[in-house]
């Protein structure tokens, strides 16, 4: 039965059209059950019925004229239930309704299953049998699994439809948000002059000859992405033009050369060829790791190759002279491919494949551009069609119809208003209207060089990300390089307390240098695991924190990853032997650094239970939204499939936000939250009525969220939470606080999602 399966997918995949591909399921399904019928229905939801489009069984008369209304038939009760319906006696069922057109009046056995995709009914498949019995478990698993495939091609294929068509019906396909703000402009789709599919192998008796065009390619090559990061320098921050030296460092491997230049002297291949065969072995390894971080570098590894190609056929990128803005369509946007097109001709980024921590991802947040990836279309047929493109929400939608496109119009023209308004008060102090004071912190990492009034606006640095130089660079970093790095922010938020993350890889954040293969890497080795097993990194690095701080005295460190008070034991007394070698060292030339603040921050689930047991040994807490949210919800907020399930307002999450701040209060400790919910309008307003008073977000909020907290009241937002936290639905919960912004006329706050 599994081979007769796979034959059917693979005829339904490889179908030139859904036509096509319905035709060949429905009578290899029927021949494979022995079956008397097959037929597959389509949902038609503006008219709200199911169409009959293809049948091996039925009149091929009714095929395409025969309608059910969805509240109507068997067809339409599964429809409803979204479930299979398994009936040995299929006339004697009060849904059943007879249509004389189709001619199924011999059949008794009925078996249909819902065609879903995204939780959506696509479609009805249904089996019929003259003779009455009950269709067996594997005969239900079988149906089962063929509807899946076919959702596929019907989805696909609704899509290419409507973007051929005039009709007004615009389509929104969701995917993974990775730079938000809202963008309008025709599609063009980008493809590589040279992809490494498209390169024929050949052999070459010039080995020398091959050699040197290599070497010169190289040389174009890194000319080139030298021009690239050139650009950047004065537009963006340092760490985002440390993208470009990844580029490098692999064009600077030795292993990546050598086996091309082995290729060329051993096997006789051509340049061409022999960067074929390299590199696809390279991505074949890396695309086959569970990290992925690592399986992004999959991607960069793919870029400098067809770079490569490109050169070694002279094909030159080509300039992008565009007259108006427009939306970058790719299977994979890089970050080689952002830096080339021009800032002012970038409205937005859409990528079939990536992910927020994809190079290309980190770049267009760094420029401000919306972006949107790990999404399903057929980019093809997209090429020159008119796009929005949501970076908040992860939607983008095709052709939008004159009223979904004034809509947005109006809500980008709303948004540069409302950017303009908060930063006339962007240094003003951050209090409540009624006075309560609360500080409004930066999350820093990627955004060091940035300019000084922005830094004036926060009250300090509430996240220092220390991994991302420990990623951007090809070896671990020297105590020196960390100690000249962390003086820098100390000193730029001199009076002001920088907290310092302590390194926090592993997970979605592994470093190229140092591999970790996992089944499951988010619950693996990361984070404090991994500096605790290795102490040699740990006090290089907390040596440098603390030579850091000297005549700066603003640093604070914060531990990530807690699940025990174990961890936090060990971590203390490495603390201690630093700071004792430090000081030691200092004392010997008259100098002096005072003891840091310590924290732990809590993103684990199992440290929410441990905060009485964690208190005597930390001197602050600090609240990771991010994966706290990931972890108590079991979602990956990475995965596009299940991205619509990850929700910081999910009433899981703020009964365990409001049962952390309970028990800070009740031992003294500070608290504050450093993850996106601290960033979002509603998400301040609950943290706010919960008793939070210190939110660390990225820069691009703290101007909104300053403007937003000198216009609510702290005694109105009590009486709402209690409403809220009773709650079990997160959408009833925004509903509560998004018609409290509605009241003080605060709706630019709320997404068009709100």
């Amino acid at each position: 039965m599994l081979t007769t399966l796979r034959q059917i997918v693979e005829s339904v995949t490889a179908a030139p059209s859904l036509f096509d591909a319905m035709c060949a399921l429905v009578q290899q399904t029927r021949a494979a059950m022995h079956v008397d019928c097959c037929s597959v229905y389509i949902s038609e939801p503006q008219r709200q019925r199911y169409r009959l489009v293809a049948t091996d069984g039925l009149s091929q008369e009714a095929v395409g004229k025969a309608v059910l209304p969805f509240n109507e038939g068997l067809v339409g009760l599964v429809g409803r239930r979204e479930e299979l319906i398994n009936l040995a006696d299929a006339p004697a069922h009060s849904s059943f309704k007879y249509l004389p057109e189709v001619g199924e009046d011999e059949f008794k056995t009925f078996l249909g299953v819902p065609i879903m995709h995204q939780r959506n009914v696509l479609g009805v498949l249904v089996v019929q049998q003259t003779l009455s019995r009950q269709f067996t478990e594997l005969d239900e698993s079988f149906l089962v699994t063929l509807a899946a495939q076919l959702a596929v091609r019907i989805a696909h294929a609704e899509l290419k439809g409507l973007i051929s068509s005039s009709s007004n019906n615009h389509r929104a396909v969701h995917g993974i948000a990775v730079s938000s703000g809202m963008a309008i402009a025709k599609a063009w789709v980008w493809q590589p002059k040279m992809a490494l599919s498209q390169v024929n192998l050949k052999h070459s008796d010039e080995p020398e000859l091959q050699l040197e065009l290599l070497n010169q390619a190289v040389l174009q090559v890194q000319m080139d992405l030298d021009s690239l990061a050139m650009r950047f320098q004065d537009a963006v921050q340092i760490d985002s033009q440390s993208i470009f030296d990844i580029y490098q460092h692999i064009l600077a491997d030795p292993n990546f050369i050598l086996q091309i230049e082995q290729e060329i002297t051993e096997n006789q291949w051509n340049a061409t060829s022999a960067v074929r065969q390299v590199s696809e072995r390279l991505i074949a390894q890396f695309s086959a790791m569970s990290d992925p971080y690592l399986r992004e570098r999959a991607l960069d590894i793919r870029d400098v190759a067809q770079r490569l190609l490109s050169c070694l056929a002279h094909s030159h990128m080509e300039q992008f002279d565009f007259k108006e803005p427009v939306i970058l369509l790719a299977e994979e946007v890089t970050a080689t491919l952002l830096a080339e097109i021009p800032k002012e001709r970038l409205a937005g980024v859409v990528s079939v494949r990536g992910a927020v921590n994809s190079h290309a991802a980190i770049l267009a947040r760094t420029m401000s551009v919306p972006a949107v990836m790990g999404l399903e279309l057929p980019i093809q047929e997209l090429d020159g069609q008119e796009l929005i493109v949501d970076g908040s929400s992860g939607d983008v939608i095709i052709q939008p119809s004159s009223a979904v496109l004034a809509e947005y119009e109006q809500l980008i023209q709303q948004a540069k208003a409302f950017d303009n308004l908060v930063a006339k008060e962007a240094q003003l102090p951050s209090e409540t209207l009624d006075g309560c004071p609360v500080s409004v912190l930066l999350n820093a990492g990627l955004s060091l060089d940035v300019d000084s009034c922005l830094m004036d606006c926060s009250d300090g640095v509430g996240l220092y990300r220390t991994e991302i130089p420990f990623m951007l660079h090809d070896s671990f970093p020297s105590e020196q390089e960390q100690t000249k790095r962390y003086r820098t922010i100390l000193e730029q938020y001199s009076g002001r307390q920088v907290c310092m993350r302590t390194l926090d890889i592993g997970g979605d954040k592994p470093l190229p240098y140092f591999p970790i293969s996992e089944e499951n890497p988010f619950l693996g080795w990361r984070g404090i695991r991994i500096t605790l097993d290795h102490p040699e990194l740990f006090l290089a690095q907390l040596k440098a924190m603390l030579r850091a701080s000297e005549h700066n005295d603003n640093l604070a460190i914060m531990l990530p990853m807690i699940s025990c008070v174990s961890e936090v034991q060990s971590a203390r007394r490495l603390l201690d032997q630093a700071w004792l070698e430090v000081s030691d060292e200092l004392r010997e030339r008259g100098g002096a650094i005072r003891y840091p603040s310590l924290g732990a921050m809590i993103e684990v689930p199992a440290a929410i239970y441990l905060l009485p047991d964690l208190a005597p040994y930390v001197d602050f807490w600090s609240v990771g939204t991010n994966d706290l949210t990931q972890y108590l919800l079991a979602v990956d907020r990475n995965n596009a499939r299940v991205a619509d399930m990850y929700d910081g307002l999910h009433p899981a999450v703020l009964r365990a936000l409001q049962q952390i701040i309970q028990t800070a209060n009740q031992q003294a400790k500070p608290v504050s939250v450093c993850g996106e919910l601290a960033g979002d309008p509603i998400g301040v307003l609950i943290l706010l009525a919960m008793g939070y008073r210190r939110f660390s977000m990225n820069l691009n909020n703290i101007a909104k969220i300053k403007y937003l907290l000198r216009r609510v009241r702290t005694d109105a937002l009590e009486p709402l939470l209690a409403q809220a936290i009773q709650l079990n639905d997160s959408a009833q919960i925004r509903k509560i606080f998004s018609a409290y912004l509605e009241s003080l006329g605060l709706q630019s706050f709320l997404s068009k999602k709100a």
